[in-house]
C-alpha cells in the first residue's frame, strides 16, 4: 500500500497535472484577454500548484512553509476558484471573500494551540475548504432554472463531493488515526483522501469547461431561434412550434396576425432607432398579456403572430381587442414621445390537424381587411363577408366602365 499510495508522490503528480491545466488556461487567457473567468482560474491553478509542491516537501521544509504557507495557499486556491464560478455566473467578483480563508488560516497559525495541534489544523482546514466547495456548488445551481445547462448537476455534485472529502479527515483523525503521526508518517487513509480530492479537482475543472461549452452552444442555438432585437421567437421557430401545436391540439387554435400601423412613417420621420424602440415597446406590451402556452413571435419587419391553443374565434377576437387597446395606450419615449396603433387579423383552426399555411393565409386576409377599414381595429376572417366584399369590388369594377361610356355618349349627343 505504501508503494502504491505514496503521499508525496501523489501530491507531486497532482501538482504537475494542475500545472499543465494552468498552462493550458494561460494559453486560453492570452487568446481571450477580455475574459473575467480565465485569469481567476490561472490564479487558482498557480496557488494550488504551489500548495501541493510545498506540502509534498513537508519532511524537508519547515512546518511554517509546508503546512502554514502551503495549506494556506490551498485554501486560497479554492476561494479563488469559487469566485471564478461567481464570474462565470455573471456575479460580482470579490477577491476579499476569496482571501478570507487564508487570512483566517494565517491568524490561527499564529496561536500556539493551533500551531501545536494537528487535530485543530485538520479540523479548520477541512471546514475552510469544504465551506468554499459548498459555496461553489450553491453558486452553480443558483441559476439552474434560468439557464438549465446539462452539466450543472455534475459540476455542483463534484464540488459537493469534494467538500465532503475535506470534512472526512475530522472524524477519521478522531476515530481512526491522526493524519500525521508524531514521527511524521501519515495515516493510510490520508493518501486515499488526497487522491480522491485530486480527482474531484480535475472533475470540477472539466465540468466548468463543459458548462462554458454548453453555454456557448445554447447561445448559438438561441441566436438561430430568436429575433435579435426583440428576443421573440423568429418565423422559423414559430412555424415549427405552431405545426406541432396544430397537429396535437384536439381543441384547435386561433391565430392573431398583428401589424403595427404606419411603421414605415415612424422610421422615415424619426429614424430607425426610434423604430427599434417602437418594436421593443410593442413586443413587451404584448408579452405582458401572454400566458404560458401561447406562441408569440416576430415573423416580419413590423408583423407579429400569436397562436393560441384551444381558443375559439370569438374569444380570440376579445383577446385581440384587449391587445389593440393596450398598444394604443402606450407612450413610447423615442426622440419625441410616440403613440402607435396596431391592426389585427384573426383566424381559427377547428380541431386537430389544422394547416398552418392556410391559417396564416386566412389571418392575413382578415388583417388586410382591418387595414382597408382604416387600421387600428380587429377583424375576424369570415368567408361570407370576404366573398361579399370581393363581389362588390368586382361589381364596382364592371359598373365604372359602363358609367363612363354612358357619360361619354350623353356628351356626344
Amino acid at each position: 500500500m505504501d508503494q502504491t499510495l505514496h503521499l508525496p508522490t501523489i501530491m507531486i503528480v497532482h501538482a504537475l497535472i494542475t500545472l499543465i491545466s494552468t498552462v493550458v488556461t494561460i494559453y486560453m487567457w492570452l487568446r481571450n484577454r477580455d475574459s473575467r473567468i480565465l485569469p481567476l482560474l490561472v490564479a487558482a491553478g498557480l496557488a494550488a500548484c504551489a500548495a501541493m509542491l510545498l506540502h509534498s516537501a513537508r519532511s524537508t521544509l519547515p512546518l511554517v512553509l509546508s503546512s502554514g504557507l502551503g495549506l494556506g495557499l490551498g485554501v486560497l486556491a479554492v476561494g479563488i476558484y469559487w469566485q471564478a464560478v461567481v464570474a462565470f455566473e455573471g456575479g460580482k467578483v470579490s477577491l476579499t471573500k476569496a482571501s478570507l480563508g487564508i487570512v483566517l488560516w494565517a491568524a490561527l497559525w499564529l496561536t500556539p494551540v493551533f500551531h501545536q495541534s494537528m487535530a485543530a489544523r485538520t479540523t479548520i482546514l477541512g471546514l475552510l475548504v469544504a465551506g468554499y466547495c459548498f459555496l461553489t456548488a450553491r453558486e452553480i445551481m443558483r441559476r439552474a432554472r434560468i439557464e438549465p445547462l446539462p452539466s450543472r448537476s455534475v459540476a455542483a455534485l463534484a464540488n459537493v463531493i469534494r467538500g465532503a472529502i475535506w470534512l472526512a479527515p475530522m472524524p477519521l483523525s478522531i476515530f481512526v488515526a491522526p493524519a500525521y503521526a508524531a514521527d511524521g508518517t501519515t495515516a493510510p487513509w490520508f493518501a486515499f483522501v488526497v487522491l480522491a480530492n485530486s480527482m474531484m479537482i480535475v472533475l470540477s475543472l472539466v465540468a466548468l469547461l463543459m458548462l462554458g461549452k454548453e453555454r456557448d452552444e445554447l447561445r448559438y442555438r438561441l441566436a438561430s431561434e430568436r429575433d435579435p432585437l426583440t428576443n421573440l421567437a423568429n418565423r422559423r421557430t414559430f412555424v415549427a412550434a405552431a405545426n406541432k401545436v396544430l397537429t396535437s391540439e384536439e381543441g384547435g387554435a386561433s391565430l392573431l396576425l398583428l401589424d403595427i400601423d404606419h411603421f414605415k412613417v415612424v422610421n422615415d420621420t424619426h429614424g430607425h432607432a426610434a423604430g427599434d424602440q417602437v418594436l421593443l415597446a410593442f413586443s413587451r406590451a404584448i408579452e405582458q398579456h401572454m400566458p404560458s402556452g401561447w406562441l408569440f413571435a416576430r415573423i416580419g419587419g413590423e408583423e407579429f403572430a400569436c397562436l393560441m391553443p384551444r381558443m375559439s374565434a370569438q374569444k380570440a377576437v376579445a383577446v385581440a381587442e384587449n391587445l389593440r387597446l393596450a398598444v394604443a395606450d402606450m407612450l413610447i419615449p423615442a426622440p419625441s414621445f410616440l403613440r402607435v396603433t396596431v391592426s389585427i387579423g384573426v383566424s381559427e383552426a377547428k380541431g386537430r390537424g389544422g394547416d398552418l399555411d392556410g391559417l396564416l393565409a386566412t389571418a392575413d386576409a382578415a388583417l388586410y381587411r382591418a387595414k382597408a377599414d382604416g387600421r387600428n381595429c380587429v377583424r375576424l376572417y369570415e368567408p361570407a363577408v370576404l366573398l361579399a366584399e370581393t363581389g362588390n369590388a368586382l361589381a364596382l369594377a364592371v359598373e365604372q366602365p359602363r358609367r363612363r361610356l354612358a357619360h361619354m355618349r350623353r356628351r356626344a349627343g
